[in-house]
């Protein structure tokens, strides 16, 4: 068959008089016409997304990986909690971690790893024989691994995607938005090793042979990794920070402004660096410059960065009340609030502060002071902020769901 263009180019033809040429006055004009139009137009969309998913495919934005993804995640998408109360069993298990994933949950016990969807649903589950599993999660990725083990895996919603093995034990793990992960862990000749799994598939080392890595963080983006390391002098404990471009051995360094362990790192969208320890906060600017601190003398025992803000909680000087402390992201005070109880766990989520205590979980409005509270026996619980208005509260069995108003 010859190809013929200006046949083509004649289906492509906006031509209104081929209505009434093709017109058998069996149906009324206007039907007639508006049939055309609607005909002609979706043959003009169905080349316009050709040409998007061509563009897509030149660029490497989109691929048939990424595409399949997309398909099959249309089920998690469209799984919507719609009662009160939703409950969601899982087996029971040993050393178990959680996690919220995209509205749902993440379970890992030493015997398997369990996702489900915010409805309830079992979406995917894995055998894996970890020893103390930990995860962390991203928009799109689960990361599974073994601390103080040699083994690590990386899953979406309804697959394992990867997997490797160590040749030292690995004793911490952080992961971007972007699925851009890090791995903490040691070699032969280095005290530390933290090795970088991009996207793309590269792999890159971070060698330390001047100190331990105790936490790490990659950038939203992916592009930058912040290091804490921990050095000696004497019975003195100091930590440094280091902020590495990713793929480049180049770094700016900062000394913390307390002494001890560093807790945990969080690098902001705006590029600040947040560093928790027992003993106060610090926050840098993405030069490393200090722009926050916070210096305790009580220790601080329970911590959490939510996406703009820092909290963190200790016994007041009377050992019968618990302060909570809130920071934006600049290590500013935003808000002091006391509570009666003993604070079990502290979150963070979209302007309200979340506690659980023996006696239950409470949510208060930052803004206004304003406080709901929700009575259940809770020592048993983990508590995970899922949104505003939803609190996701995990144990052994079951993870149930907690609505305030």
């Amino acid at each position: 068959m010859k190809f013929n263009i200006e046949e083509l180019i004649k289906k492509f033809k906006y031509d209104p008089n081929s209505v009434k040429k093709n017109y058998d006055g069996r149906t009324d004009i206007y039907l007639a016409k508006a049939s055309y139009r609607y005909d002609y137009f979706k043959r003009i969309l169905f080349v316009v997304l050709i040409l998007i998913v061509i563009a897509f495919v030149l660029s490497g934005n989109i691929s048939y990986n990424k595409f399949y993804y997309l398909v099959k995640d249309i089920k998690l998408a469209s799984d919507y909690v719609n009662s009160v109360h939703d409950t969601i069993t899982y087996n029971v298990g040993n050393s178990q971690s959680f996690i919220e994933f995209r509205s749902g949950i993440a379970v890992a016990s030493r015997e398997r790893l369990s996702i489900f969807s915010s409805g309830g649903r079992e979406l995917f589950s894995s055998n894996h024989t970890y020893g103390n599993p930990k995860l962390e999660v991203c928009s799109q990725y689960v990361l599974l691994y073994d601390v103080g083990g040699k083994q690590f895996s990386l899953y979406n919603s309804f697959s394992k995607v990867s997997e490797a093995t160590t040749e030292y034990p690995i004793y911490d793990a952080c992961i971007a938005n972007d699925g851009t992960f890090a791995i903490i862990t040691r070699s032969e000749q280095y005290d530390s090793v933290v090795r970088v799994y991009q996207r793309n598939g590269s792999k890159y080392d971070y060698n330390f042979a001047d100190g331990r890595v105790v936490s790490a963080a990659i950038s939203s983006n992916g592009r930058q990794l912040a290091v804490a390391i921990i050095n000696s002098d004497g019975a003195e404990l100091s930590t440094e920070i280091r902020l590495y471009k990713l793929g480049s051995n180049n770094y700016s360094s900062a000394k913390l402004s307390f002494s001890g362990v560093a807790y945990d790192l969080k690098v902001f969208d705006n590029g600040n660096i947040a560093v928790m320890g027992a003993e106060g906060v610090n926050v840098f600017n993405s030069s490393l410059g200090l722009v926050g601190e916070y210096l305790s003398n009580e220790e601080i025992y329970i911590y959490s960065f939510g996406e703009d803000n820092i909290v963190i909680s200790y016994l007041s000087d009377s050992k019968s009340k618990n302060e909570v402390l809130i920071f934006n992201k600049w290590g500013r005070i935003e808000k002091t609030i006391t509570f009666n109880d003993r604070v079990i766990d502290v979150a963070v989520k979209d302007g309200y502060l979340f506690t659980q205590t023996i006696g239950g979980f409470s949510r208060t409005n930052i803004a206004l002071g304003t406080r709901e509270d929700i009575s259940l026996v809770a020592t048993d619980f983990k508590m995970i902020a899922s949104d505003r208005d939803t609190l996701i509260v995990c144990n052994n069995s079951y993870a149930k769901f907690l609505y305030f108003k």
